[in-house]
């Protein structure tokens, strides 16, 4: 079963676009080598464009879990939460319908 995370995080005064650039970095760098990758989505508030709600889909739970207990990854989210105001507020989930035109 698929492994869905959501995750609400807010950007520093002046780092909007650092967080962004961060995701873009993911994929560049991280998504060739994450084993189990799908897909994600980075959205901004368009209430205040410092917030952003993001989702990354894995094909299991296992593939999650050692994409997180990587130690590349473990850099790569040490750099982002510096850009960040606060602890990111996360909802991890399994994938029970999925949707689209």
């Amino acid at each position: 079963m698929a492994q869905v995370t959501h995750f609400k995080i807010k950007a520093k005064p002046g780092e909007r676009d650092a967080v962004i650039a961060m995701f873009d970095q993911w994929q560049k760098d991280r998504m060739p080598k994450a084993k189990g990758y799908v897909r994600s989505i980075l959205t901004s508030n368009l209430k205040n464009p410092d917030e952003f709600m993001a989702g990354v889909m894995f094909d299991s739970k296992e593939s999650y879990d050692a994409n997180s207990n990587d130690p590349d990854q473990g850099a790569w989210y040490k750099d982002l939460r510096s850009h960040l105001a606060a602890d990111p507020e996360w909802f991890d989930g399994n994938l029970e319908r999925e949707f689209s035109a």
